[in-house]
């Protein structure tokens, strides 16, 4: 083989590759489907052991949705996968909440997300997409709230205060407010 064949057979693997998405295994895709992803990045440690207490008390609690933690190098990666819809669940400081929430600061790269509030843990927020299926979330805030990661007892209000950061899920709500589990639709 001569070396601009070599050269031109490298070059396409490198393009399907890149063009593959955020990565060339197909499989990805099936994998996010069937595992409940919990988002945190690099840059804050804290939210990654907190991912890993969620994803602990999600394995105790609500085992049927394989919960696994899922790293980020750092928080405009975890926009992007937020953002695209290949994540739908992130453990996040109410600021990069913020600041993703209006797409603004380090975030203005991936526009406004919108994220909803499924309950705050551990002086950060376990946010989801918008489009977290309510009964997703009504689920996940059952198995978290009254813990020792989410002691929220009380009516919801305001998670943290600060009126900037995403409002609450509507399936996390209806679980705070003592309404039924939603059903799948």
């Amino acid at each position: 083989m001569n070396r601009r064949r070599a050269l031109r057979l490298s070059a396409g693997a490198a393009a399907a590759l890149l063009l593959g998405g955020h990565t060339p295994y197909g499989q990805w895709v099936v994998y996010r489907k069937k595992h409940l992803l919990i988002g945190c990045h690099k840059a804050d440690p804290e939210t990654y052991d907190l991912a890993k207490r969620v994803v602990a008390l999600l394995a105790e609690h609500l085992p049927a949705a394989k919960s696994r933690v899922a790293r980020a190098p750092d928080a405009g990666r975890l926009a992007s996968l937020l953002g695209t819809a290949q994540m739908a669940v992130a453990t996040l400081s109410a600021s990069d909440a913020a600041a993703m929430l209006r797409g603004t600061g380090r975030f203005e790269a991936y526009g406004a997300i919108a994220l909803r509030v499924l309950t705050p843990v551990a002086g950060r927020l376990l946010v989801a997409r918008a489009d977290f299926p309510e009964r997703h979330a009504w689920l996940v805030t059952g198995a978290l709230v009254g813990t020792d990661l989410a002691p929220l007892r009380d009516s919801p209000g305001d998670p943290v205060g600060d009126p900037g950061i995403p409002p609450w899920h509507p399936g996390s709500l209806a679980f705070l407010e003592g309404r039924p589990e939603p059903g799948d639709g």
